[in-house]
């Protein structure tokens, strides 16, 4: 072998016939290599896609909320248009009692007496604890009933009646929902007619519980249940324990203004249980 060459067995550079000891340039740097990329750990991942976008949660609250006051709307305006008897199917006559002939004629006008001073009735009234949670007087004589719309108490011939609910709108006043009333009766009653509107207190001779924050609304209608006109007064009142009722009666309009002295008479005894 002649020539420059490396000796595998020595790890260095020779020259040809030169003896173990020669010593030639340095052997060539190895080849470097990178070390590998360290395998990323689970803070180096990427985050999974959330599921929904940033403020999807709060933006859902908001609709839900949304919803439930949009659903109390509705549910208040139900309520209300619920007043009255025509605008919803009227109380079911109890069963083994039949519904007396209404006269075709003009029913004579008649006044029922209001409470004495000293708390005592009329004759053809009683006193009635109602399941329904408060006491009233109610004639003698008349059914009861009760569906969404409240408490009804109904006279024989079907001509009369005496309704009890209460108010459920949230922040609202007597004088408020029966405003409200008078708009939506308007809307769809028959030759409806706003006759009055006002703030009012207790009338004479009222229970304690029927406290000085009230208010009437006088109003009348085409019925098409008696195919005659009715006339309704709607008394609307704050009790002592701050719960809201109304008190309707209603009653041919011929008959004005006993729907009145019946009202005083039924708020004679009104009290909650």
């Amino acid at each position: 072998m002649s020539g420059r060459h490396w000796n595998e067995e020595t790890q260095r550079w020779e020259e040809a016939g030169s003896g173990p000891g020669s010593v030639s340039s340095p052997p060539p740097p190895r080849p470097e290599f990178a070390p590998p990329a360290p395998w990323p750990g689970p803070e180096a991942q990427e985050p999974p896609p959330s599921s929904s976008p940033p403020g999807r949660t709060r933006r859902f609250a908001v609709v839900v909320l949304g919803a439930a006051v949009l659903g109390a709307a509705v549910a208040t305006t139900v309520v209300l248009l619920g007043r009255g008897d025509d605008p919803h199917p009227p109380p079911p006559t109890p069963t083994g009692s039949t519904a007396a002939p209404m006269s075709s004629g003009p029913t004579p006008t008649t006044s029922a007496p209001t409470p004495s001073p000293t708390g005592e009735l009329p004759a053809d009234y009683r006193e009635v604890t109602d399941k329904a949670g408060f006491t009233l007087a109610v004639p003698e004589g008349w059914n009861r009933s009760e569906n969404g719309d409240g408490v009804f108490y109904t006279s024989p011939d079907e001509a009369s009646l005496i309704q009890v609910f209460t108010l459920t709108e949230p922040d609202t006043t007597p004088l408020a929902s029966l405003r409200l009333t008078s708009g939506n009766l308007s809307k769809r009653v028959p030759a409806y007619e706003e006759v009055s509107l006002e703030e009012t207190a207790a009338p004479d001779g009222a229970s304690e519980t029927v406290t000085d924050d009230a208010a009437a609304l006088v109003y009348a209608y085409d019925s098409k249940k008696l195919d005659a006109r009715r006339k309704v007064i709607d008394f609307a009142f704050t009790a002592q324990d701050g719960t809201q009722y109304a008190v309707l009666v209603a009653g041919p309009d011929t008959e004005w203004p006993e729907q009145e002295n019946r009202l005083a008479t039924v708020l004679s005894r009104f009290a909650e249980e």
